[in-house]
């Protein structure tokens, strides 16, 4: 970091540094590995920490919030350094989502797929291990969606975005409570 004492303002400095072009093309390089990289490990991570958001939403707001707060607190990081990373930031994310509309092949690896967990108040649990989820998670977003009893539900669906989607019979027959204390029985039974 320089010394108040010691700066000086320079516009063109400002804006490039003293850099050379080769720096772009590192940067450009860099910006591809990194976010490819992030989106692989997002991907395999899971849904549930993205939440609501797609998996390159986050990334675009993590690496967009990095670019920019670099620039606004370092003065010896010359604003098109940012600029280009921002930029490119978002030409990758358009080409992301591009590419994942455009061919299916490519949206079947980028996309998590939504997975049915509950059918007729039964708990699916062979399609539990394709997001790693397992029966305590599921009844905590059942929970969540107002429901106590496993037999409420017709059919519920574990979303792209990690939220549950959940279907109820309109009368139902309540039992197999999934409230806390009643767990460890319903467990027993299965």
């Amino acid at each position: 970091m320089i010394e108040a004492s010691e700066y000086t303002f320079d516009f063109w400095k400002m804006l490039f540094g003293d850099f050379t072009l080769t720096i772009y093309f590192e940067i450009v390089l860099r910006v591809i590995i990194i976010m490819g990289y992030t989106i692989f490990m997002i991907r395999w991570i899971g849904k549930r920490v993205v939440g609501g958001l797609g998996s390159a939403d986050v990334l675009l707001i993590v690496a967009m919030g990095s670019a920019v707060g670099d620039a606004m607190f370092y003065p010896d990081i010359p604003l098109s350094i940012p600029i280009t990373v921002i930029t490119l930031i978002a030409a990758f994310q358009k080409l992301y989502v591009y590419v994942g509309i455009k061919y299916e092949s490519v949206r079947k690896v980028t996309d998590p797929k939504v997975m049915k967990l509950v059918e007729n108040g039964q708990l699916l649990k062979h399609n539990f291990t394709e997001d790693d989820i397992d029966e305590n998670e599921v009844y905590m977003l059942l929970r969540q969606q107002g429901i106590k009893f496993l037999s409420e539900v017709e059919h519920a669906y574990y979303e792209q975005s990690g939220v549950l989607s959940v279907y109820k019979f309109e009368n139902p027959n309540l039992k197999n409570s999934i409230l806390p204390e009643h767990i460890e029985v319903l467990q027993k039974n299965d």
